[in-house]
C-alpha cells in the first residue's frame, strides 16, 4: 500500500522523484514556517506593541525592500557565476544571526523601533542574494520536464508555511509573547543547511567569465525585452505586487481596528490567505495541463483577484473577510506560479539566475511602492477605500494589458 501511494504521489508530483529535490522541499518547508512566524511577530512588534503608528508598517516594508531592490540584479549575476550551494549555506547563517539578534533584544526587553528597522534592512540585503540563488538551484535538482511540478511544489510549500506559521505565531504571541517566534525562526535555518549538505550535486566547475557584471546584467535585460512572452507576465506580476501592497502591509490594522479580532484573528487572516494559496499552488499543475483556452482563464483569474480584494476591503463580517482573502490567496498563488513557470521553462540555464533576479525585482519592488502609497491613502481616505481603489486599479490595468496583446505571442499561457 505504501509503495502504491508513493507511486501515485510521484506521478501527481513528479519533481519528488528526485532525492535532491525532496531534501530541498523538506528544508524549505521547515525554514519557511519559521520565517512566517517571525514575519507576523515583527509586524505585531511594530504595531501595536512598540508603537501605535500604523504608518510604520509601510515604512518597515520599504526599508526591507530597499536593499533587496538595489542588490537583486547584481545578486542574480553572482548566482550565475558562483557555486549556488555554498551561496545558500552562507545566506542561511546570516539569516540566523539577524533573527537571533531580534530574539535576544526582545527577550531582554531592550528592543526599540530602530532595532527592528536595522534587522529588516539586513534581512532584505540577504534576501537579495538568497532569492535568485535558491530558485536557480531548485531548477537544477529536477529534469526539465518536471519544472512545472517543482515550481508548483515550491509555491505550495511556501503557502503551506503561510498557513501554519502565522497561525502558530498568533497563538504563541497571545499566550507567551513575541520572542519565541524569533527563536524558532533562527533554529529553522538549520534544516536548510542540513538538507543542502546532504544533497548529491555534481562538483561546481567555475567558468571563466569574459563579460563584466554590468555586461551580464545588460544581457539579461536585453533577453527580457526581446521576448514578449517573458516581459508580459513580469509586468502583470508587478501590477499584482503593487496593488496588493496595502493589504499585505496593513493586515494588522484590519485585524485590530476594523474586525477587532486581535493577535489570533491576525494569524487567521494570514492563514486563510495561505490556505487559498496552498490549494492554488498544488492545483496549478493540473490546471496548466488541462485548460485549453488559457487566455480566457488568465482573464478570469485577474477578475477573481480583483473581486476578492474589493470584497475584503468592505467586508462587514470577519468570516466574509476570511472568505475573500482565501479566494485572493488562491488567485494570487495560481497567477504567480504561472509566471514563474513561464520564466523557468523559457530561459536558458546560463541566464537563469539573472532572470530570477528580474522576476524577484518586479515581485518585491511593487509591494513597498504599494505600501507607501497605501500609507498615504490610509491617512487621507481611510484603509477600506484605499484597498478598494487598489483592487479596481489592478483589474482595469491588467485586463487592458492582456486585451491588447497578440495571442500568438502569449507563449506563457
Amino acid at each position: 500500500m505504501f509503495q502504491r501511494a508513493k507511486y501515485h504521489v510521484s506521478e501527481w508530483l513528479p519533481a519528488l522523484k528526485s532525492r535532491n529535490y525532496r531534501l530541498y522541499f523538506f528544508g524549505q518547508g521547515v525554514s519557511l514556517i519559521g520565517t512566517w512566524m517571525a514575519a507576523v511577530a515583527q509586524q505585531w512588534l511594530l504595531y501595536p506593541t512598540l508603537t501605535n503608528n500604523k504608518s510604520l508598517l509601510g515604512v518597515a516594508s520599504a526599508v526591507n525592500a530597499v536593499p533587496t531592490i538595489v542588490l537583486l540584479l547584481y545578486a542574480g549575476v553572482i548566482a550565475d557565476r558562483t557555486d549556488r550551494r555554498i551561496g545558500i549555506l552562507v545566506q542561511q547563517v546570516l539569516y540566523a544571526l539577524v533573527t537571533f539578534m531580534l530574539f535576544f533584544l526582545v527577550s531582554s526587553g531592550t528592543i526599540q523601533v530602530w532595532h527592528v528597522f536595522v534587522a529588516t534592512f539586513l534581512t532584505g540585503a540577504v534576501f537579495a542574494f538568497d532569492m535568485p540563488t535558491r530558485q536557480a538551484l531548485m531548477i537544477e535538482l529536477v529534469d526539465k520536464k518536471h519544472i512545472a511540478s517543482a515550481i508548483s511544489l515550491n509555491t505550495g510549500i511556501f503557502n503551506t508555511a503561510r498557513v501554519i506559521g502565522p497561525t502558530v505565531a498568533g497563538l504563541l504571541i497571545a499566550s507567551i509573547g513575541i520572542a519565541p517566534a524569533f527563536f524558532i525562526n533562527g533554529v529553522s535555518f538549520v534544516a536548510v543547511i542540513a538538507c543542502v549538505l546532504l544533497m548529491n550535486i555534481p562538483r561546481y566547475i567555475k567558468i571563466e567569465q569574459s563579460d563584466s557584471v554590468w555586461r551580464q546584467l545588460k544581457n539579461g535585460a536585453l533577453y527580457i525585452r526581446e521576448h514578449q512572452h517573458i516581459w508580459t507576465p513580469l509586468l502583470i506580476l508587478f501590477l499584482l505586487s503593487l496593488s496588493t501592497g496595502p493589504i499585505v502591509t496593513f493586515l494588522p490594522v484590519f485585524a485590530k481596528d476594523i474586525f477587532r479580532v486581535g493577535e489570533v484573528g491576525f494569524g487567521l487572516l494570514q492563514a486563510a490567505f495561505g490556505l487559498g494559496a496552498v490549494i492554488g499552488s498544488f492545483g496549478f499543475s493540473t490546471l496548466y495541463q488541462t485548460i485549453t483556452d488559457k487566455h480566457r482563464f488568465l482573464a478570469g483569474l485577474l477578475i477573481i483577484i480583483s473581486l476578492s480584494m474589493a470584497g475584503f476591503s468592505y467586508a462587514s463580517l470577519f468570516i466574509l473577510a476570511l472568505g475573500a482573502i482565501f479566494l485572493g490567496g488562491w488567485g494570487g498563488a495560481t497567477l504567480m506560479t504561472l509566471v514563474r513557470t513561464a520564466v523557468h521553462e523559457q530561459v536558458p540555464n546560463h541566464l537563469r539566475g539573472r532572470l530570477v533576479s528580474y522576476y524577484s525585482l518586479v515581485l518585491i519592488g511593487g509591494t513597498p511602492i504599494g505600501a507607501l502609497l497605501g500609507s498615504v491613502g490610509v491617512g487621507t481616505i481611510g484603509i477600506r477605500l484605499t484597498v478598494l481603489l487598489s483592487a479596481i486599479f489592478f483589474g482595469v490595468t491588467t485586463l487592458i494589458l492582456i486585451k491588447n496583446l497578440d495571442k500568438r505571442y502569449i507563449k506563457f499561457i
